[in-house]
């Protein structure tokens, strides 16, 4: 017995330390701890963004110049993108580009710029109103999730 006195209170932090670090991890991965779900969040955010229909944002990039979208029409039907709307501004697309089902063409909103390099963006109300070639005009592909990323040069 000599030499086990402090044994039970040994177990008792080992246990304490070990339910603090498992705790930590998960309100890592919720978001509850700023900085550290960053990169989740963002990770959704172009998973989300790529797999929508009959547009997919395949690439986006926050600069100080604008956001530029990687555009593809995962239709089957040749679309021409008008407008382009984050974070409350809305960029008109001058011009006739058509998408070719297929296709992808890289974009500008101009209206919606990103803060300081290195900092964190996230614009909300996305949406992009097309034409379909031949078929209805004014269609409008708004998301449920915003574009998250870290502002580029």
């Amino acid at each position: 017995m000599i030499g086990m006195k402090g044994q039970a209170t040994i177990e008792y932090l080992v246990l304490l330390s070990v339910a603090i670090i498992i705790a930590l991890v998960i309100f890592g991965f919720m978001g509850w701890i700023p900085g550290m779900a960053g990169s989740i969040r963002e990770r959704q955010s172009k998973m989300y963004w790529g797999s929508t229909y009959p547009l997919a944002i395949r690439d986006y990039k926050g600069t100080t110049t604008g956001l530029i979208l990687l555009i593809q029409n995962v239709g089957d039907s040749k679309v021409i993108v008008r407008e382009i709307s984050a974070g409350g501004n809305t960029t008109t697309i001058t011009g006739s580009y058509q998408l070719l089902p297929g296709e992808q063409k890289q974009y500008t909103a101009t209206q919606t710029v990103c803060g300081p390099v290195g900092s964190t963006f996230e614009f909300g109300n996305v949406s992009i109103t097309y034409d379909v070639v031949d078929g209805i005009s004014g269609n409008l592909l708004a998301g449920d999730r915003p574009l998250v990323g870290r502002c580029a040069s």
